[in-house]
């Protein structure tokens, strides 16, 4: 593998791909834990590599909707040339906690606490407040969270 970015297949070309920025030899590395850069490496034939990968949009305008979005990772091998698909996967940015980071939550759809909704909520209007007007950078208005029948919604 010679290179990766993570693209929107089913968004508008304004959406560039991530670029890869870092591989961290863990989730949440530690404080003394070097990250390494992107480099590339081999994986022999019919072998799997675990890897984590941190992929960055080249402008900080990026602000993600509270929605799913088609993800794809797609590689560059030294074999072939061009992008080539490697994974593709829904990326729920409704889950978003930390505004910063978007790794420190699972991906499954269904298993956030009703805390951790309430978080993600608060993340998404942090970065939203962070763009200016309170709008995602393409116009489009955000659908609200559906109600799961808790009548507190203050927080």
């Amino acid at each position: 593998m010679q290179d990766l970015i993570l693209t929107f297949p089913d968004e508008s070309a304004s959406h560039l791909p991530l670029l890869w920025v870092s591989s961290p030899c863990r989730l949440q590395p530690g404080p003394d834990e070097e990250t390494k850069l992107p480099a590339g490496f081999v994986v022999p034939g019919r072998e799997a590599q675990q890897l984590f990968i941190e992929f960055e949009a080249p402008f900080s305008g990026f602000v993600p909707e509270a929605r799913d979005y088609k993800a794809r990772i797609q590689v560059r091998v030294g074999h072939r040339k061009g992008w080539h698909p490697l994974l593709t996967f829904t990326l729920r940015a409704a889950n978003i906690i930390d505004p910063d980071r978007y790794t420190v939550y699972d991906n499954a759809p269904l298993e956030l606490t009703k805390d951790d909704r309430r978080r993600a909520d608060a993340a998404l209007l942090e970065l939203l407040e962070e763009h200016g007007d309170g709008s995602p950078p393409d116009g489009r208005r955000r659908k609200d969270p559906p109600n799961d029948g808790d009548a507190d919604t203050s927080g």
